[in-house]
């Protein structure tokens, strides 16, 4: 069944507008949305969501229909999905990572995170594309990023120049680069993947939770601002503890009954209707297991469909199997 565009619904312009700046594209990614979840990715009432979602299951009639143009068809077609070089990890994602949409890995220290963000940079020079690496904890250095390209066998002669590299540790650099990266990629438009390494880690000094929560939603401005010009972006980040009461509810460490680990930064910073969230739990220095969290067909609480825990094992060559 092809995707119905947003714009086959009859809503009003600033509704459709405020979808779009979510990261919803699609009818199919509403219909399998909440209507808690959608009101407070747009900050408005549950009653207006239930409305949009109430629209978005009607089916599509002869008077709604609009064909797409040549140009629209031409990008819907060429979406490609780009491998991770990763058995397990493709295998997660159906296949690969799409471009232009987003992956969060998350990961317990020593799980291969990073090495899952350098093998997709890996497949995006492979296919002659160029990448911005950004390294926000000094984790990977051009050097090893470099000794890691040059492990395949089909980098194209000029690679390097495929390739930038950028080390941003404070979160006010980071946050004033990704406020500007729009406008840099008109200079720099040939770069189809954005890297962020260890993003969570500018974020360790951040306690106080309003302001934590407006950077994220400026985060999640310039990411659906980017993705909706094709740029894929990986994301790598530490996992945190979440504590959790008897019933389900989150608690505090003197009222709760179990804690859970979680990707640090939460889900408010990512377009839904464009990304794929998994864990790495390791269980020992070389295997363990992949869960998917969400995806832009399965978001988190959405219901059946999301796959189950996988394993990995990492070979002494470092890939992920």
């Amino acid at each position: 069944m092809s995707s119905r565009p947003l714009s086959s619904l009859v809503l009003p312009r600033a509704s459709l507008s405020k979808l779009t700046r979510a990261g919803y594209t699609t009818v199919q990614e509403l219909r399998i949305t909440s209507a808690e979840s959608l009101a407070e990715s747009l900050q408005i009432p549950v009653l207006d969501a239930e409305a949009i979602l109430s629209l978005a299951q009607r089916p599509l009639t002869q008077t709604q229909t609009m064909p797409l143009t040549q140009s629209a068809a031409s990008m819907a077609s060429n979406t490609q999905k780009l491998s991770t070089r990763s058995s397990a990890v493709d295998s997660i994602l159906s296949g690969g990572l799409s471009q232009g949409h987003i992956l969060e890995v998350s990961g317990t220290p020593g799980s291969p995170k990073e090495t899952v963000a350098i093998n997709v940079a890996i497949s995006f020079v492979e296919a002659g594309h160029e990448v911005m690496f950004i390294d926000c904890q000094n984790m990977t250095s051009p050097a090893k990023l470099d000794r890691a390209l040059q492990t395949s066998q089909n980098l194209p002669p000029n690679y390097t120049r495929l390739v930038y590299h950028l080390s941003m540790q404070s979160l006010p650099e980071l946050m004033v680069w990704l406020h500007n990266l729009p406008s840099l990629l008109d200079s720099y438009n040939d770069v189809a993947l954005l890297v962020l390494n260890s993003m969570s880690f500018p974020f360790q000094g951040v306690h106080s939770i309003p302001a934590k929560t407006a950077l994220l939603e400026k985060i999640k401005q310039t990411f659906t601002r980017l993705t909706a010009r094709n740029l894929t972006i990986v994301i790598t980040s530490q996992l945190s503890t979440k504590i959790l009461n008897a019933d389900g509810s989150s608690g505090s460490f003197d009222t709760g009954a179990k804690g859970i680990m979680v990707p640090q930064l939460g889900p408010s910073y990512l377009p839904p209707g464009k990304t794929h969230r998994i864990i790495f739990a390791a269980e020992g220095q070389r295997s363990g297991f992949i869960k998917l969290i969400s995806s832009p067909k399965h978001e988190k609480g959405a219901g059946a469909g999301l796959s189950p825990s996988i394993p990995y094992e990492v070979t002494r060559e470092g890939q992920i199997r």
